[in-house]
């Protein structure tokens, strides 16, 4: 059996146990728009820390195709409860 790192216990046991609970949809929507703001541009700083090259162009032209088709089907559902 590999030997577990002390280190890596440590840090597991000194995790974020609530991050689940602060990330959650209902938490999410009920920040205000600085504080999803500021998650937002961290979370793009790590990924550009880890992955300096992301987005590349292959990724902005999915990401751009995806919301055209979002937006597309919000104009056919814009209707819905409307009657």
């Amino acid at each position: 059996m590999p030997r577990l790192d002390p280190d890596e216990l440590r840090a597991y046991a000194n995790r974020d146990w609530g991050a689940p609970e602060r990330l959650s949809r209902p938490v999410r929507a009920a920040q205000s728009v600085q504080t999803r703001m500021r998650l937002a541009i961290e979370l793009y700083e790590s990924m550009k820390s880890t992955h300096p090259h992301w987005p590349d162009d292959a990724t902005r032209r999915a990401d751009f195709e995806h919301h055209v088709r979002l937006k597309a089907l919000m104009q056919r559902a814009a209707h819905v409860g409307t009657r």
